[in-house]
């Protein structure tokens, strides 16, 4: 059964303009900045990897003031294995963060947007739409906030990446910063429902990641029901995009497939996935689809389906797996804690200011401001 995440009532906020912080510069930008290497070293290792306060930091360099703009904290929910966070960022728009334990370290599942413009039937992300990109340093800070032991990062929480491409790849830039926290880009997974144009211009990056594609349909019409936001996107261009991202960097593209009962698992969607990745750098990861607060209830697909799907998939010489999700224990599918917050925010607003009903949420804490990932105490 579900825990059930313990979500911190707000006040209602005005919307403001968000403006750049400390986090959204590059080490060279930087430098520009302030008007000398050294100094950026040294407010690059302070805040990733000292990770001090950024407002204190930045107070030794008055060129800096106005930029250090965070995110707070405003609920977190534990599983076994992962931690889900809601943050709000400074406008008012909240996102989600979810920590994964491995045993060598943390996997962060981080959000590219605030909201998502793609509307996948299966995901509550893009339920309330999108509201805007999330700037690079919003993303930092979700991976700064999660402490020092995330040494794998996927792009896979709220937003589609290769929508907001700039600031993702921003973002990658300023993680890969040696003199920051140098993360090794072979750690991080970018996750996309798979723009042409935007896998256009990944081939041509030189930047070792590793590219998930979720297909989820093998028709245009089929996956046009599942994903509404692709119907502009030629599934055929979707699939020979990645590849051939997978061919020019000598690597292997993951293609996840929710396997649904009479939707996408006909022995006609079988021979097509066969066709499309027989031989190719592909490997294919078979799913099965768990409820999301607000979506379509679709069937389970039995043990029996998934094991013939996988099995004949196999004997065609296509790459395949079965993996199952993380996190289920604390709903932790992309935007679910999002919109409970956004519902109760809404049931807040409707209610007026005297007429708001706190039966059923979570006594106040202190709200925590995270620059840098660092606990502070209670």
């Amino acid at each position: 059964m579900s825990a059930s995440p313990q979500v911190v009532g707000l006040p209602i906020r005005r919307r403001r303009p968000v403006a750049p912080s400390v986090f959204d510069l590059s080490f060279s930008e930087l430098v520009e900045r302030v008007g000398g290497e050294r100094q950026a070293a040294d407010i690059f290792d302070k805040l990733y990897r000292q990770r001090k306060d950024s407002a204190h930091t930045l107070k030794q360099y008055g060129q800096l003031d106005g930029l250090s703009s965070t995110l707070a904290e405003r609920s977190r929910t534990k599983g076994s294995q992962t931690t889900k966070f809601l943050f709000e960022l400074v406008d008012g728009n909240f996102i989600e963060t979810v920590r994964i334990r491995r045993h060598d370290g943390y996997t962060a599942c981080v959000s590219s947007q605030a909201g998502c413009a793609f509307a996948c039937q299966f995901c509550a992300s893009g339920r309330d739409g999108l509201k805007r990109h999330l700037l690079p340093g919003e993303i930092v800070q979700q991976v700064l906030a999660l402490g020092p032991g995330v040494n794998r990062l996927v792009f896979m929480g709220i937003g589609e990446p290769l929508h907001n491409y700039d600031n993702v790849m921003g973002a990658i830039r300023i993680l890969r910063e040696r003199r920051g926290l140098g993360f090794k880009t072979s750690g991080i997974t970018i996750s996309t429902i798979g723009i042409p144009k935007s896998l256009k211009r990944l081939r041509e990056e030189h930047i070792k990641i590793n590219l998930t594609i979720s297909l989820h349909a093998t028709t245009q019409e089929s996956r046009t029901e599942l994903i509404p936001g692709s119907r502009n996107h030629d599934i055929n261009e979707v699939v020979e995009g990645a590849l051939s991202w997978a061919e020019r960097h000598g690597r292997i593209v993951t293609f996840v497939y929710l396997l649904l009962p009479h939707v996408n698992d006909s022995d006609d969607d079988v021979t097509r996935l066969i066709q499309f990745f027989a031989g190719r750098p592909a490997r294919i990861n078979l799913m099965r689809w768990n409820p999301v607060l607000g979506g379509p209830l679709f069937q389970r697909v039995s043990d029996r389906r998934l094991s013939t799907v996988r099995r004949e998939l196999d004997s065609a010489g296509v790459n395949v797996t079965v993996r199952d999700t993380q996190g289920q224990d604390i709903e932790a599918a992309c935007g679910q804690l999002r919109l409970q917050q956004l519902a109760k925010k809404d049931t807040t607003e409707s209610a007026g200011p005297d007429e708001t009903s706190t039966a059923d949420v979570a006594p106040p804490r202190r709200e925590r401001v995270l620059a840098t990932g660092r606990r502070d105490k209670r």
